[in-house]
């Protein structure tokens, strides 16, 4: 015989420790949230209307309106470094989703199964390492005497590039730096995509006579649309803050060449002391990240109907 639910009669309190538990657990996380984000965030925006240069003293901060964003957005070098970044994370995000989807599917094959788990583990120690510790490594592989990247080039008969000393191998090297760590990423989430995709459809498209890459356009990035498009949008949202790879290879150089978005806002604030500038950079930059990712769903939204 079934116990009688018992209800609580309309009016009544819930006992005191139901009505505290969530005020015990959310308060925490929500008094840490408040503190390290809302707080920081609110006083940057206060900042960037005002004129705050840490070389001063404190007497000297005043209000000067829309000012520090007028400035920033007529300066040349913070328009050169939207539209580098712009270009960078467009770049590497194709490339890295062309590559991931390359390397999976070699991983998913029949004939690399022997191999795919050593190489997966090869594969995620991009990851795994800092930025800042990558950046470093490559910095001293692309040396124009003594890196290794030159030698190579020298041994197979063509001429030394001066990788971090001009602005178009500069920027090479910097895609070429991000793609390396981030690749990985993409291969993982794509191998596991992957396994979702059905082996009758498979089989029965390849009974049907389709061929491999009729399978692979027709069958298989159908049923992968969705992690495409979480991969694309982690993966812009990543790129378009580009910092530490930047700062350590080349430190915006040749001149402000290879600046990004972050880096010129990060030098504004904290190397030339304009700190109302730096902070209303960093919501012209919030503006310019949120128009993408907007965008971005638009588009993905658009093909998935």
């Amino acid at each position: 015989m079934s116990n009688p639910v018992v209800k609580r009669k309309s009016g009544t309190q819930r006992p005191f420790s139901e009505r505290v538990a969530p005020v015990v657990f959310l308060g925490p996380a929500v008094i840490m949230l408040v503190c390290i984000s809302i707080i920081p965030i609110g006083y940057s925006f206060y900042l960037s209307f005002q004129s705050y240069n840490l070389a001063m003293p404190a007497s000297t901060i005043h209000f000067v309106g829309l000012k520090n964003y007028i400035d920033m957005l007529v300066d040349k070098n913070f328009i050169a470094s939207i539209q580098w970044t712009l270009t960078f994370a467009v770049v590497v995000v194709v490339i890295e989703t062309v590559l991931g989807l390359v390397i999976a599917s070699m991983l998913n094959s029949e004939a690399s199964v022997r191999f795919a788990a050593p190489f997966k583990t090869l594969l995620i120690i991009p990851m795994m390492v800092a930025a800042v510790v990558s950046a470093t490594v490559w910095k001293l592989m692309f040396y124009p005497v003594y890196g290794v990247v030159n030698n190579t080039l020298a041994r197979l008969g063509f001429s030394e590039i001066n990788w971090l000393g001009e602005t178009f191998y500069a920027k090479i090297a910097i895609i070429i730096v991000e793609i390396w760590m981030a690749t990985p990423f993409c291969v993982l989430v794509f191998q596991a995509a992957l396994k979702t995709v059905s082996t009758e459809m498979i089989e029965a498209a390849r009974v049907d006579g389709a061929t491999g890459p009729r399978i692979f356009f027709s069958i298989t990035l159908p049923t992968i649309r969705n992690f495409i498009a979480l991969v694309i949008s982690i993966r812009i949202s990543d790129a378009l803050r580009a910092f530490d790879a930047v700062m350590q290879l080349t430190n915006g150089a040749p001149g402000a060449s290879t600046e990004t978005i972050g880096t010129t806002i990060y030098k504004t604030a904290f190397r030339y002391n304009n700190v109302g500038q730096g902070s209303a950079g960093a919501f012209i930059f919030f503006v310019v990240v949120s128009i993408v990712a907007v965008a971005t769903m638009l588009i993905m939204r658009k093909q998935d109907d």
